[in-house]
């Protein structure tokens, strides 16, 4: 288990391979007492969901319910777990220390360019009246730029939103053999897009702290792309595993 310095009231944490999203193993191995683990089901999205009071005293069906399809949630509930699941894609945890409040995002290319850690900010800003120049940040373990590779109509996608990828991608031979001839391929540093866009709010950079950790040729972490299988003759295809960023908030 990973730990960030995010601040003094809360317990910011990146799981390994060997706990992954165990409620019972996490929760045993926290420093810190909680009453429980909850996570989103991610699809990709820019939605963000609030975990307050209301959505805890749901049920756990009302709750995957409320939670299905969210890739970023906010809260300030004291003493719970909460956070996101991840295995390549850069989970991004901003903690608010005037108003105690935190958020746990899961930034894959698709959130990455539909700006959510960006969205995010403003939802603690409609939410708590969260000042980003106040936040403390950290970009846990994912994929890095050495190790992710796409086709350029992913980078024609960031293009077409707005970034300037001449600073965020680079071109590199291409990692299998089955590229069609292709002798360079674009690769993109979503930790680094996602560093730019808290900065881009207001957060400082002495505040931000970057995980070096690649999780796609470090064997600690899971890596969908390392791990998952093509489907096999009945169409099953196996999944690897998902590790968990998040955080505790203490009481006080």
């Amino acid at each position: 288990m990973d730990y960030y310095d995010l601040g003094r009231n809360i317990t910011a944490f990146t799981t390994d391979r060997t706990i992954g999203r165990d409620a019972s193993q996490l929760l045993a191995e926290l420093p810190v007492a909680a009453r429980g683990l909850l996570y989103p089901h991610q699809t990709h999205t820019d939605s963000i969901a609030v975990i307050d009071a209301e959505l805890l005293s749901l049920s756990a069906t009302e709750q995957k319910q409320r939670l299905e399809g969210v890739d970023a949630i906010i809260s300030s509930e004291r003493g719970i777990a909460l956070g996101i699941s991840t295995a390549d894609c850069i989970p991004v945890l901003i903690y608010d220390p005037v108003h105690h409040a935190a958020a746990a995002i899961h930034a894959g290319w698709k959130g990455t360019v539909r700006r959510i850690v960006e969205k995010t900010l403003d939802q603690m800003r409609q939410t708590y009246g969260t000042t980003a120049s106040e936040c403390t940040a950290a970009i846990g373990p994912g994929i890095s730029i050495d190790s992710f590779e796409v086709g350029q109509e992913v980078v024609d996608i960031f293009l077409q939103a707005g970034f300037e990828m001449h600073k965020f991608s680079r071109m590199y031979p291409p990692m299998k053999l089955d590229t069609n001839g292709m002798t360079m391929r674009p690769h993109i540093d979503l930790k680094e897009i996602n560093r730019m866009q808290l900065l881009a709010k207001g957060v400082k950079a002495e505040n931000i702290t970057v995980s070096v950790i690649d999780t796609y040729t470090d064997l600690r972490f899971f890596s969908a792309r390392r791990e998952q299988l093509p489907p096999v003759p009945d169409g099953t295809v196996v999944k690897c595993g998902r590790i968990l960023s998040g955080f505790v908030l203490h009481a006080s």
